[in-house]
């Protein structure tokens, strides 16, 4: 029990930290594209490093590793064009629809049964993040509504599907490899793929100054080794429908870096949807998970 507490904090602690990542996002010089890529550069050497002190790499495991980087990538590419043109509200809560989808692949794939308490827990959190999104919806920009915010919703809720398929394949693997070389597999894939799509969305691969240069540092180690690390670290050791759920923090966290640095209003309805999420979060991880996970 007190293994699946560490994973759990861990899991938690990781989804705070990406809640930096509309943040970075918006702060760049870069387009969306371009922005994920170099997410994914600065964080290879330190992802390299970590790995050769300890070299373990499976052969047989890197071509699936790389299919889910491609997975991830395309999360990203997704979830970044989708912020430059809906609300971060919008694109952090579409694409945390991803617990919903992890669920139902954990039952299917995993033999998982969640609780009632999970159900209940799942559905208060969930409303929670509803009515967050909305209450910080009443104060967007208006250029980020009608068909164009629309279309960045969809965006949001493509990267949501993708995201769970980089979850999905990190919880088959994690019990067979290294949370080193998940990140170090993934991380290469997802910069393949974000260099590609970059190019052809024609988007500037250099930013013009240290400002810029160091948005996109941050996001590579704060966001990416430190946040998605720790995630993928407590993804292969609790149920997939337990860890995901633990996600909802990011649209907390999203939502009150947003108000310190853009301004975006929180009301009162924004807190008493921080509030459910929390209480919500806090039912799951308390009626737990009837599968067992595998804590190598």
């Amino acid at each position: 029990m007190q293994g699946q507490a560490k994973a759990a904090l861990a899991v938690a602690a990781g989804a705070f930290l990406i809640g930096l990542a509309p943040i970075g996002m918006r702060l760049s010089e870069l387009g969306p594209q371009a922005t994920g890529f170099w997410r994914f550069v600065f964080a290879l050497p330190l992802l390299g490093l970590l790995f050769a002190m300890k070299p373990a790499a499976p052969v047989k495991r890197l071509p699936i590793l790389l299919i889910a980087g491609f997975c991830f990538g395309l999360d990203i590419a997704f979830w970044h064009a989708a912020l430059g043109m809906t609300t971060v509200a919008n694109a952090t809560l579409a694409t945390n629809m991803t617990p919903i989808i992890a669920a139902i692949a954990g039952w299917f794939l995993f033999k998982e049964r969640v609780t009632r308490a999970w159900i209940i827990g799942a559905a208060i959190a969930f409303t929670g993040a509803v009515a967050l999104s909305y209450a910080r919806a009443q104060s967007a920009d208006p250029a980020l509504a009608g068909e164009r915010g629309l279309l960045g919703d969809l965006f949001g809720l493509v990267s949501c599907v993708w995201y769970a398929s980089y979850l999905i394949i990190v919880r088959m693997e994690r019990p067979h490899t290294s949370t080193r070389v998940v990140m170090l597999a993934t991380t290469f894939g997802a910069a393949l793929l974000a260099l590609g799509a970059a190019i052809t969305m024609g988007e500037a691969l250099v930013p013009q100054t240290l400002r810029g240069w160091a948005v996109l540092a941050g996001l590579g180690i704060v966001v990416h080794v430190a946040g998605q690390g720790l995630i993928a670290y407590g993804v292969g050791r609790l149920p997939i429908a337990l860890s995901t759920v633990l996600l909802w923090v990011q649209p907390i966290a999203a939502a009150a870096f947003s108000w310190m640095l853009f301004g975006e209003a929180l009301s009162p309805l924004a807190f008493a949807g921080a509030a459910l999420v929390l209480a919500g979060v806090w039912l799951v991880q308390r009626g737990g998970s009837k599968s067992v996970v595998s804590s190598q």
